[in-house]
């Protein structure tokens, strides 16, 4: 898949994760925050996306209770499996804002060689298969 030129912010999972760079967006996942169409049933079972449906917050970098035991033990497996800090992506919500954060991620998740997206769970781009460094 091609990165788009703007990414939408209903692209930011509430984790922090931006479902762009995951291996099953459109494959055939359409976004944390989109649609239940197509997601596996560990992330129908996501207990951050339960959280975060039970409260009037739009990201977890923006509840009273951030950051909250669940978001730490995510964030220390991302970190773990795919050197991803999704606590400091989330806590960019607050500081950084969601417009701005999203043509971050965009220029993050950017394959430089082909114009292509790297999944952050390979770093590889989804087009030309490039690695990132």
């Amino acid at each position: 898949m091609k990165m788009p030129e703007t990414l939408d912010s209903k692209l930011l999972a509430p984790c922090g994760i931006n479902c762009i760079s995951c291996e099953k967006y459109q494959n055939p996942c359409s976004g944390c925050l989109i649609s239940n169409d197509g997601k596996s049933k560990a992330s129908l079972k996501c207990k951050i996306k339960t959280c975060f449906d039970s409260k009037s917050f739009s990201y977890c970098g923006r509840c009273s209770e951030f950051p909250c035991p669940l978001m730490k033990k995510h964030s220390k497996k991302y970190v773990k499996r795919h050197d991803l800090n999704t606590l400091e992506s989330a806590k960019r919500i607050k500081t950084t804002g969601i417009g701005r954060m999203m043509s971050q991620d965009h220029d993050e998740w950017l394959c430089p060689e082909c114009g292509g997206v790297i999944k952050f769970q390979t770093k590889k781009c989804s087009e030309c298969g490039i690695k990132k460094e």
